[in-house]
């Protein structure tokens, strides 16, 4: 063949490829349009919010989607320079997928639960019995979970691109839950031309799964997603997951260590069912009470006064001087034990502020003072706080906790017989500082300093050194010293946060977000708060003010709170259908299973049941058993799928489920009988417990 007939039979094979190429082009211009508006039409059903999403979804200039020899798409995302996938997406896909369920990365969480001997609740109770069935079956030492089965509960997709690996995945494996995390809009947009999502979303319905898609979000916008999902559906949905990056990028990279450096914060703040009936006895009999609840105020109006938060943190110490001189000037809020430290400086607070509902709480007031120092003192708590508490203050101002089994009951009764709708305080936890600030924003002062919220330790101190905490051998072995989150200092130095020291910080950050109109200053060391602004103490300046604080607080006082009385009964209580609830769930549990699918159904059936109650009438009831359902279907489902042999799984689940019926059937039994006594939970006890671990 001579040199010329070569060069024409290479222009004959590259025309050839090129026409080839065109062809594959046309066709997938036609199927892709099809298939973006059967997507479309599939998302304005299921997903509405998506769908407007996408319909005002401008790409960016240029915007195009190859189409490789194979006649599939491929896309070069935005900050990348090279195609997501290879010249056959399909098949690089197949073999991601085939690496990474062979050997799966799932999220994992080991349970164990120390149960002192003299706590004799009933969740304590079966919490120690879940803790050593639990143990029974670790020690058997079985090989734990490799290759992901056929069915699982939980698949949380970061960075899905095209969406191939969606239809790859579901081709062969099912699950309860699906996520899909795609924080790049553009791409999803994309994913549309290539993937049939109308046929998964339909496929995942008719096998009653359930699938969210978390689209074109930021890392704390994604984390907040799912935070909600975990509330509103339960942590059992994300609790065992199947864990899958199919591309890389900086943002899905991000979402991922979100994911895991805050995994905890999703199973925290369940409650359980000895904190629900305690809590809605202690509610109703302070409703009895001479106290008041906070109620809006419509218009909103606000306090010019400066309203000062004291927590009891290290950096208190160094702003005593500041503190003294604008005490006359400003409403002084002290948070739990701070009022004590307070005394010591010869500083009287406004209002003391307290959340914590076990008899502890009372003992401890009674360790700080005598009654009388409590006599000329007002108070602000959660609806939910001891009853005798009340009792020690010469006025009380009581706000909704929520979510609550107390406060959905007593919303709805007031609702009912006033007329009025009383909200729940926005995030009022875990701590009391938080119970401080949803209070100052909830009244509406419109400046807010906050002194010795430290959200942390300095220096390895937790508290101030005026406070209880330095001065009484017995609280000080009550302090947490698990800190290991460090948090970004306010000043000049870091602080580390326990767990819940760290969810309180994020609350507080969420808490300022709902008000942008008050300012708050956040004094001197500690953890920096976003959305507040830094000051040393001795930036503090507040003028005189041409106001009198009595007066501001009595202002406060009459217009923010309000006296309700109401009776409760049996058929509001609603005992029957309490023990119809009680005896369903345990008929689901004895219904027979020989696989981890049916058995994880059982769960999922028992929970869905739950569920069900959350925006009804009988919320209360959901709220009386959705903690300690979260307590043991997490652990149970972990369990269920953590041993690569099937049959050790569903001996440990029978087991656990075994324990779960019991307590189920033993709450049906104590509602009736608990429903109005006091917690016994005091600081004797823990006291006790404390000593014996030393």
């Amino acid at each position: 063949m001579t040199e010329l007939e070569q060069l024409l039979q290479q222009a004959e094979t590259a025309l050839s490829e090129l026409m080839q190429q065109n062809a594959r082009e046309q066709q997938f211009a036609k199927t892709s349009l099809q298939l973006f508006d059967k997507n479309i039409v599939a998302f304005e059903k299921y997903y509405p919010s998506i769908a407007s999403t996408i319909k005002a979804f401008q790409p960016r200039k240029g915007f195009k989607i190859l189409v490789t020899s194979t006649g599939d798409g491929n896309f070069i995302p935005v900050n990348s320079t090279v195609p997501i996938y290879s010249d056959n997406p399909i098949e690089q896909t197949r073999q991601q997928l085939q690496k990474n369920t062979a050997k799966g990365y799932y999220s994992l969480t080991q349970y164990g639960f120390s149960v002192a001997d003299n706590d004799h609740r009933i969740h304590s109770r079966y919490m120690a019995e879940l803790g050593k069935t639990i143990q029974r079956f670790e020690e058997k030492k079985a090989d734990k979970l490799s290759e992901l089965p056929k069915h699982f509960p939980t698949a949380m997709l970061f960075g899905v691109g095209l969406g191939y690996i969606v239809t790859e995945l579901l081709s062969k494996h099912s699950f309860d839950y699906i996520y899909i995390n795609e924080p790049d809009l553009e791409v999803f947009y994309a994913s549309l031309f290539c993937t049939d999502w109308s046929e998964v979303i339909q496929a995942v319905d008719a096998e009653g799964g359930t699938l969210f898609f978390q689209i074109g979000l930021s890392v704390e916008e994604f984390f907040t997603a799912l935070y909600m999902v975990a509330a509103d559906v339960g942590a059992y949905s994300i609790i065992r997951s199947f864990c899958y990056q199919h591309y890389p990028s900086v943002e899905v990279n991000q979402q991922i260590a979100a994911f895991f450096n805050r995994y905890y914060e999703l199973q925290a703040g369940f409650g359980f069912y000895n904190d629900a009936i305690t809590g809605l006895a202690h509610c109703l009999k302070n409703y009895q009470s001479d106290t008041n609840f906070l109620v809006p105020v419509k218009p909103r109006k606000y306090i010019e006064m400066p309203v000062v938060i004291v927590g009891n943190g290290p950096s208190l110490d160094a702003a005593s001087e500041a503190l003294k001189d604008i005490q006359d000037n400003v409403i002084i809020f002290a948070c739990g034990t701070a009022l004590g430290s307070l005394a010591k400086l010869g500083i009287k607070a406004d209002f003391h502020v307290l959340v914590e509902r076990p008899k502890t709480t009372y003992d401890a007031l009674l360790d700080s003072f005598d009654k009388s120092h409590y006599a000329d003192l007002n108070l602000l708590a959660v609806d939910v706080i001891y009853p005798d508490v009340i009792d020690l203050y010469k006025w009380s101002g009581l706000g909704l906790k929520g979510p609550e089994a107390a406060t959905v009951f007593t919303q709805l009764i007031v609702l009912e017989d006033y007329k009025q709708l009383l909200p729940s305080m926005a995030h009022p936890g875990p701590l009391v500082a938080n119970t401080a600030l949803s209070f100052a924003f909830n009244i509406g002062f419109r400046e807010v300093y906050l002194f010795g919220v430290d959200n942390g330790y300095l220096d390895g101190k937790t508290h101030s050194a005026n406070s209880i905490y330095a001065s009484n051998e017995n609280y000080k072995k009550v302090v947490d010293k698990g800190a290991k989150h460090p948090l970004k200092g306010n000043l000049t130095q870091d602080v580390m946060a326990t767990n819940l020291l760290k969810l309180a910080h994020e609350h507080m950050e969420r808490l300022l977000k709902t008000d942008k109109k008050i300012t708050v200053y956040n004094v001197g060391e500690g953890a920096f708060i976003e959305g507040a602004l830094p000051i040393t103490e001795q930036d503090v300046f507040i003028s005189k003010s041409q106001q009198v604080k009595e007066d501001v607080v009595e202002q406060a006082k009459q217009k923010f709170f309000k006296k309700f009385e109401f009776s409760v009964d049996d058929q509001r209580l609603a005992f029957d259908l309490f023990d119809d609830i009680c005896d369903h769930l345990n008929d689901i549990a004895s219904e027979s299973f020989s696989s981890r699918k049916e058995a994880s159904d059982i769960l999922r059936r028992q929970a869905r049941y739950v569920y069900a109650f959350r925006n009804t009438r009988y919320a209360h009831l959901f709220h009386m058993i959705k903690g300690s359902l979260l307590y043991y279907h997490c652990p149970m489902l972990t369990l269920l799928y953590q041993f690569d042999d099937e049959n050790v799984s569903l001996e440990c689940f029978a087991a656990l489920l075994e324990l779960w019926k019991r307590y189920v059937s033993a709450m049906k039994v104590d509602y009736r009988q608990s429903w109005n006594k006091k917690c016994d939970w005091g600081m004797d006890i823990v006291f006790a417990n404390k000593n014996k671990t030393k």
